[in-house]
């Protein structure tokens, strides 16, 4: 059985070609209920919750999992690392799926949140900046608020709403609306909002990086990158089709 990792819209498409060339079941997991959700083909196992080493360990062994395909988010490191380790300790072949880098023209790159947060504050006040960082990283930007303000695009979730708003965001900073968006409609959130500056992760070609890029450029949005982390993966592809190919032997 094949376990897919899924972090990405990637997987999405991943999983649909892993079907349809006779994969027969596949296991997907997520880390939220949402993303579980958008997996509604019958033939697919899901499980939506976040699995630490030993979890995979078991996971591996209950289901018969014989290969991985790990499609999980480029900034997941630790869910990286911890299904190449199992990966490696029960003898499991591994997949990685890697989104193709993007050209982000013009823009300030970060090794790290600290420094993008340092910078901003060195270089900005009383200032509109954006953050489309998403959730997870809402606790290592929030002090961006204290001499600027802050607006952070999130999904339109529960969850991630209610952690926006432990964080203290107001209603009226949070811009909570599903993507991947068109350059047009980055452009008008840009505008309407009067952005100078743009927080956002390498995340590579695909879901709507591109579009929001083009969108800075044509605002004169200045655009400060986190960098992706370097993690050394094996057997890793750029594209679904040579993937899918190479995880089916075909």
């Amino acid at each position: 059985m094949i376990w897919l990792v899924a972090g990405t819209k990637d997987a999405r498409v991943i999983a649909g070609q892993l079907l349809a060339k006779g994969a027969g079941r596949i296991l997907v997991s997520t880390a939220t209920e949402y993303g579980g959700k958008l997996f509604n083909d019958e033939r697919i196992e899901v499980i939506d919750k976040k699995l630490e080493f030993d979890d995979m360990k078991l996971l591996i062994d209950g289901k018969g999992i014989d290969v991985i395909v790990d499609a999980s988010h480029p900034y997941a490191v630790n869910v990286s690392n911890n299904v190449m380790k199992a990966a490696e300790h029960l003898n499991i072949k591994y997949f990685r799926f890697e989104r193709k880098m993007l050209d982000y023209e013009g823009a300030k790159r970060f090794s790290s949140l600290d420094k993008i947060v340092r910078y901003i504050r060195d270089t900005y006040k009383n200032e509109n900046i954006l953050s489309t960082l998403g959730s997870n990283n809402l606790e290592d930007i929030k002090s961006v608020n204290e001499e600027n303000n802050l607006y952070i695009r999130i999904l339109p979730t529960v969850s991630s709403v209610e952690k926006a708003e432990k964080f203290g965001f107001l209603a009226g900073k949070i811009i909570a609306v599903q993507g991947p968006f068109s350059k047009n409609l980055n452009k008008v959130i840009l505008e309407d909002y009067n952005i100078k500056v743009l927080i956002t992760k390498e995340s590579g070609e695909t879901g709507g990086e591109a579009e929001k890029i083009r969108a800075c450029l044509e605002t004169g949005t200045e655009i400060l990158v986190l960098e992706r982390p370097e993690i050394s993966y094996v057997n890793c592809f750029d594209d679904v089709d040579e993937l899918v190919g190479n995880v089916l032997g075909i």
